[in-house]
């Protein structure tokens, strides 16, 4: 009982670190900032231990229930519960954000049929902000922009060759579109200022640093789950950690940027939604969230799974927004299967 009891102790500090992990600068420790991956995966086992005592031996059940409590805030932010959010207020703001992955609208599949542009017209979102598409595709849709008279295209980081372009449909007013620069990426975050009923709503469309994943590292990952006692120790498992550790300090700068820009603002109504390309355990969202409300964990249900491809199951993609406004119902939409993300929304009301 007594190895069993230290085995127990074992997780429980991983469980620590890794819920805690997100404080650290990941510019300044990367390879500890992708602590939080494990984090779901030495949950489970938390939650195993927390079974196995309460049938064997409930004395030692105060372990996994203590580390439980130490990281509460972390387990809430992994796996939300909300029912009391689902009932939406007539007067709320839809907001949609979507990686729809470039190829799945150019311009031989732009038609009527197009499963994406088709969810976006019957999303009935007032703001959409999409990341990954061609802009130029888009325009050739009458029927979209009609449904969204204001829209904006910017590409990011004004570079024409980069397919990673960042796009905002709207029904309400788009007065100013700006660019937040990041350097040496092909990522980037497009800023707009939306009239709504007399109000500025500033919404910040984010598509951060990705983590470049090749065919051998995605292989790499999927194998550890397979046969984990030697593929730790192969050369792409070890370019698959440098890859994500060097993508992790990239977001890190960038996440900063972001925040330097919001602490400028003088609009209360702050939305900052996109692909952050980061779970809800990291540096990124852990920076973010000390400015802002992330509307998943106030309103979702559930791991909220949006990445679904190469057995990466984490919720990269997000929306937060200021204290100003209250989330409702937000949720990742799994519905439709045509990116290799999954659309996220969720209705917000101003107080």
């Amino acid at each position: 009982m007594i190895p069993i009891l230290a085995l127990n102790f074992l997780i429980a500090v991983c469980l620590i670190g890794c819920a805690y992990s997100p404080i650290l600068p990941a510019e300044q420790f990367p390879l500890l900032s992708l602590a939080g991956l494990a984090f779901p995966f030495i949950l489970v086992a938390n939650i195993l231990f927390l079974l196995l005592w309460l049938l064997v031996y409930p004395r030692y059940i105060i372990v996994p229930l203590i580390t439980g409590i130490i990281c509460f805030a972390q387990i809430r932010a992994f796996f939300p519960i909300n029912f009391d959010r689902q009932h939406i207020p007539e007067n709320s703001l839809k907001v949609l954000s979507y990686n729809i992955l470039s190829p799945n609208i150019n311009a031989s599949n732009a038609n009527k049929e197009n499963a994406i542009i088709t969810y976006i017209e019957e999303s009935d979102a007032d703001i959409v902000c999409l990341q990954e598409f061609h802009f130029a595709t888009l325009k050739k849709r009458k029927k979209l922009l009609d449904e969204y008279p204001y829209k904006s295209y910017l590409v990011s980081n004004d570079s024409e060759s980069t397919t990673r372009y960042l796009g905002c449909l709207s029904k309400y007013p788009i007065f100013s579109v700006e660019n937040l620069q990041f350097e040496s990426s092909s990522n980037g975050c497009s800023k707009y200022r939306i009239l709504h009923e007399g109000d500025t709503i500033v919404v910040y469309n984010c598509h951060l640093q990705s983590n470049g994943l090749n065919g051998e590292h995605k292989n790499a990952y999927e194998q550890m789950f397979t046969n984990p006692k030697e593929q730790i120790r192969s050369k792409d498992t070890k370019d698959l950690v440098k890859k994500l550790r060097d993508s992790a300090a990239k977001r890190a700068v960038q996440a900063n940027i972001i925040v330097a820009d919001i602490e400028k603002e003088t609009s209360p109504y702050i939305i900052v939604c996109g692909d952050f390309n980061d779970s809800p355990i990291s540096y990124t969202c852990n920076l973010l969230k000390e400015q802002l409300e992330d509307a998943y964990t106030n309103s979702g249900n559930g791991p909220g799974i949006s990445y679904n491809r190469n057995k990466l199951y984490y919720r990269i993609d997000h929306i937060m927004h200021s204290s100003q406004f209250k989330s409702y119902k937000c949720t990742v939409d799994r519905s439709i299967k045509t990116s290799d993300h999954y659309p996220i929304f969720c209705f917000l009301e101003k107080k």
